[in-house]
C-alpha cells in the first residue's frame, strides 16, 4: 500500500512538474533563445513562398516583429509551416510557440487556446468562381459542391446553415486545381485571399462572384493561460500597431488599406 502511494505521488509530481514546464513557454523561450511560430506559407498576402522560396507575408513580418522585441533580433526565430487543420494541434503539442497563420477567433477555438489581442479585421469568406457564374447568392449554393479548406472556421456554417455540400481539401494548391477541373462549382474561402488570386493571369478569367457575409477578428494563438507569455506578445504587437508596422506591411504586401488597422494604429500610437 505504501509503495503505491509513493508511486501515486510520484506521478503527480512528475504531471504537475510537466504542466508547470509547458506553461511558462516565455521562459522558454528566452531559455532557447529562439520563438517557435506556426505559420502559413501557401496564403497570400499573410504567409507564402516568394520567387526565392523564402517564407515572407504580413504575418511573417507580425512574427519577426514579436521575436525581436522578445529576444533582440528577428533572426531569432523557427518558422514551422502549418495549415487550418493541424496549427492548433501543434500549438497545444508543444510543437510551436504561438501561432500566426490567419486565426480567426471563434468561441470555439477559446475554448482550447487563448488569443493575443487581435490585429486584423478580415473580410470573411467569399467565394470564387469563373466569370461565366450566374450564381450571386450564399443561398444559391445550397446542396452545390463547392471547394474549401479542411479546418476552416467557417466549415460548420457552410454545410449546417447554406446546406452547402463542401468538398474540402487539405490545402489551398489542391482546392485551386479541383475548381480548375469543374470538381466544385465555386470555391469558398478568406475573401482577401481569392482576391489576390485574382491578380495571377492564369485567373484573370474568374471573379469573386459572392461577396463575404461577414468580417472575422484574426489574431495570434497561445497555449491556453500562458500570462506572462500572452502580455509579453501583445505588448510587441501594440508596439508594433503604434509605430505604424502593420500599415508599413500592408503597403508592402499589395493589401487593401484598413480602416481597423489605420485606427488601431492611432490608439496604439496615443498610448505611448
Amino acid at each position: 500500500m505504501i509503495k503505491k502511494t509513493l508511486m501515486h505521488v510520484l506521478a503527480m509530481a512528475s504531471a504537475l512538474s510537466a504542466s508547470t514546464a509547458m506553461a511558462d513557454t516565455l521562459a522558454d523561450v528566452k531559455a532557447r533563445d529562439k520563438l517557435i511560430v506556426g505559420v502559413k506559407n501557401d496564403y497570400a498576402p499573410y504567409g507564402y513562398l516568394n520567387d526565392k522560396g523564402e517564407t515572407v507575408g504580413f504575418e511573417i513580418e507580425l512574427a519577426k516583429y514579436v521575436a525581436k522585441e522578445l529576444l533582440g533580433s528577428e533572426d531569432k526565430i523557427e518558422l514551422v509551416p502549418v495549415v487550418a487543420a493541424n496549427r492548433i494541434e501543434f500549438l497545444t503539442a508543444g510543437r510551436i510557440d504561438v501561432i500566426f497563420a490567419t486565426l480567426g477567433i471563434t468561441p470555439e477555438r477559446e475554448k482550447v487556446i487563448d488569443f493575443t489581442t487581435q490585429y486584423v479585421s478580415a473580410g470573411g469568406p467569399s467565394v470564387l468562381m469563373a466569370g461565366g457564374a450566374t450564381l450571386s447568392k450564399w443561398e444559391e449554393l445550397k446542396g452545390r459542391p463547392v471547394c474549401g479548406i479542411q479546418g476552416s472556421y467557417f466549415n460548420k456554417k457552410m454545410t449546417e446553415e447554406f446546406g452547402i455540400q463542401l468538398v474540402n481539401f487539405k490545402s489551398q494548391p489542391e482546392a485551386y486545381r479541383a475548381l480548375k477541373d469543374n470538381r466544385c462549382v465555386g470555391m469558398v474561402f478568406d475573401d482577401m485571399t481569392l482576391r489576390m488570386k485574382l491578380r495571377e493571369a492564369d485567373w484573370a478569367s474568374y471573379k469573386i462572384a459572392i461577396p463575404p457575409y461577414e468580417f472575422a477578428p484574426m489574431a495570434g494563438g497561445l497555449r491556453k493561460d500562458e500570462t506572462a507569455f500572452r502580455e509579453a506578445v501583445d505588448k510587441a504587437i501594440h508596439k508594433a500597431e503604434g509605430e505604424g508596422k502593420l500599415i508599413e506591411w500592408e503597403t508592402k504586401y499589395g493589401m487593401p488599406a484598413s480602416d481597423y488597422i489605420a485606427q488601431r494604429a492611432k490608439t496604439a500610437a496615443s498610448a505611448k
